[in-house]
């Protein structure tokens, strides 16, 4: 299959640079192994004319600083604060790298598919581009950063530094298989995190226990109320992460009070403390300010009944990406282009995990292309492979998508 796609020299010179990606060990913490793989991108890309700079960025991380590498690549005619074709990636992994593997149409590798496997598409892209007698998009701008699988500063700051400019902006993570077809996304959730403190009265659970009241009673209340909100079929979603309950001293400590698990000690005290702790997640702006609301009064509501307190605090969203917004039409040229080339190419209208667009200053101001990369399984897992077909699909797809660019 990838032959019928792709001439078969450019498939094997493109699936010789991913091996040699994946085999160099790249973690979020290890600066040394981004280096290398930063310096390995620099080459490859230099080779097919672009422009690369490497930015040494340094970050906390506890009481002392890293560096770690930000890579830049450049179409020749890419100008500083002109809009650009802004592509994202990252060459960091969950994983260590083990020696890759390729067998029964897959290769094996750490970070296969997230996202070194992007990366190899965009390299094949531009070698099937040169083969058509077509130069890289002069206002590409491709940013790789070192720490998105920890969800880093950096990551974040690139994303909105160079999102805010952009007059377009396409995301290397993979799509995802689906049957005989791959999936790319058009849109993504958005998120808040909540913490609820709830506080009760203690009172002597056999003496006085109608005086008390417990907060642990109340948060879980709470807690089943807030997770009834989730709405199946593309509604919002409400998680309960953590609870802990129990008298203030406990909860105000639970790791020096762990040996009081198990044990009968305190279980005749009406609780007076709960912590619990979660994130909601919504596909539509609106919809998650709603959500928040109604959490809130849920809060008062629960309060007011069971007598306790409960102190509900909502940090900051997330913007959800609108599968409807302005990439719509290009998510539906993709489909076509995917079509002309003999393969089923679908568009999923919620992917559910946050990603590169949600950090964009306003999702919803440009078109947003994401998971243009190949598709595979065992994510951030010793038994991640990526789908040697998907891989050559990709390639092509993505050089297609830069012709109807710059036809554009």
């Amino acid at each position: 299959m990838p032959d019928e796609l792709l001439p078969p020299d450019l498939f094997a010179s493109t699936l010789t640079f991913l091996s040699d990606l994946t085999a160099l060990s790249s973690p979020s913490v290890d600066p040394e192994g981004l280096a290398r793989v930063a310096a390995f991108l620099r080459q490859a890309f230099e080779a097919r004319g672009l422009t690369v700079e490497i930015e040494a960025r340094k970050v906390a991380e506890g009481a002392k600083e890293t560096t770690l590498p930000v890579l830049h690549a450049r179409g020749l005619a890419a100008k500083e604060g002109a809009p650009p074709l802004l592509l994202l990636g990252h060459m960091d992994t969950v994983l260590s790298a083990i020696p890759p593997v390729r067998q029964d149409g897959r290769l094996l590798a750490t970070g296969a598919i997230d996202m070194k496997g992007g990366l190899a598409t965009f390299v094949g892209a531009l070698d099937l581009l040169a083969r058509r007698g077509i130069a890289p998009p002069a206002d590409l701008h491709l940013v790789v950063v070192p720490d998105e699988e920890v969800g880093g500063v950096l990551s974040r700051e690139a994303t909105a530094r160079w999102g805010a400019s952009a007059r377009a902006v396409w995301v290397l993570e993979p799509g995802e298989p689906r049957g005989a077809s791959e999936t790319m996304v058009a849109g993504r959730r958005g998120m808040r995190n909540w913490r609820l403190i709830a506080s009760g009265t203690p009172a002597h659970s056999g003496l006085h226990y109608w005086q008390g009241h417990s907060a642990l009673v109340a948060a879980a209340r709470w807690c089943a109320a807030a997770e009834a909100l989730s709405a199946r079929g593309g509604g919002p979603t409400i998680n309960v992460g953590r609870l802990i309950a129990g008298d203030v001293g406990f909860v105000s400590d639970p790791a020096g009070n762990a040996g009081l698990l198990g044990t009968e000690s305190r279980l005749n005290v009406v609780p007076d403390r709960a912590i619990a702790e979660g994130e909601f997640r919504f596909l539509r702006a609106a919809e998650g300010e709603k959500i928040a609301a109604d959490l809130l009064a849920l809060a008062r509501a629960i309060g007011e009944e069971s007598g306790a307190t409960l102190d509900l605090t909502i940090g900051h969203a997330v913007p959800p990406v609108d599968p409807h917004g302005p990439q719509r039409s290009w998510c539906e040229r993709a489909v076509a282009l995917a079509a002309a080339r003999g393969w089923t190419l679908e568009v999923e209208d919620d992917r559910g995990g946050i990603s590169f667009p949600n950090f964009l200053p306003d999702p919803g101001r440009v078109p947003v292309l994401d998971g243009l990369g190949p598709v595979g399984g065992g994510m951030h897992t010793r038994e991640e492979f990526l789908d040697l077909t998907s891989l050559a699909r990709r390639i092509a797809l993505l050089a297609d998508l830069f012709e109807a660019d710059a036809a554009a």
